[in-house]
């Protein structure tokens, strides 16, 4: 049976020693010892659950959670869990990128002032729920605390009366205004306040 030492395994999985000893002394790895030499023997079964610590690490788990894991035979369910949980944080970051896209795209090619004509898709608004307004304005401190999103992306649908409604971002599934796909003219302008 193979054998590995503490540098070997540090080189496989490009780790200090330090952490490996860390995870020896917490009793996450429980490797045999040299009675001449005094150093650590680690199995093929060691390096197997080294490598599990290690991905657990990665995806958040502590120490502690990871000895309890362990200690489990079937690992399938927390890996589907933390998989679920890796997805959801990439959809949220490629979320990201696509606000950054726009806010570069808006900074560089978005004339302020001057109306422009743009070919938009089917828009569906949902309302703004009135505890969340404040004398008709998005009061961010309860938005934020009820997770709404996207209040970047406010919309004002002016009534004919001059009164308008405050929207966000709905669904096709679930909306309270829909802007009919078409060709637009747009106006890109800078405010001092949501009032303005």
């Amino acid at each position: 049976m193979q054998t590995y030492s503490v540098s070997e395994l540090a080189r496989i999985f490009k780790i200090t020693k330090y952490t490996i000893r860390h995870y020896v002394d917490e009793q996450l790895l429980l490797p045999l010892k040299d009675e001449v030499s005094g150093y650590y023997i680690f199995s093929e079964t060691d390096l197997y659950k080294l490598y599990q610590v290690i991905t657990f690490r990665k995806i958040g788990y502590s120490i502690k959670s990871i000895k309890e894991l362990l200690l489990q035979n079937d690992h399938a369910n927390t890996f589907k869990i933390a998989e679920q949980k890796i997805q959801d944080q990439i959809d949220e970051l490629v979320q990201i990128k696509h606000s950054i896209q726009e806010i570069i795209q808006a900074q560089t090619n978005t004339p302020l002032n001057e109306i422009y004509f743009c070919e938009k898709g089917n828009q569906f608004l949902k309302k703004i729920p009135a505890n969340l307004l404040a004398e008709g304005h998005v009061n961010l401190s309860v938005a934020t605390k009820n997770e709404l999103v996207q209040l970047e992306n406010v919309y004002y649908i002016i009534n004919r009366n001059s009164s308008y409604v405050s929207y966000i971002v709905g669904q096709a599934d679930n909306y309270d205004y829909k802007l009919a796909s078409g060709t637009y003219a747009c106006k890109d302008v800078l405010v001092k306040d949501e009032k303005s």
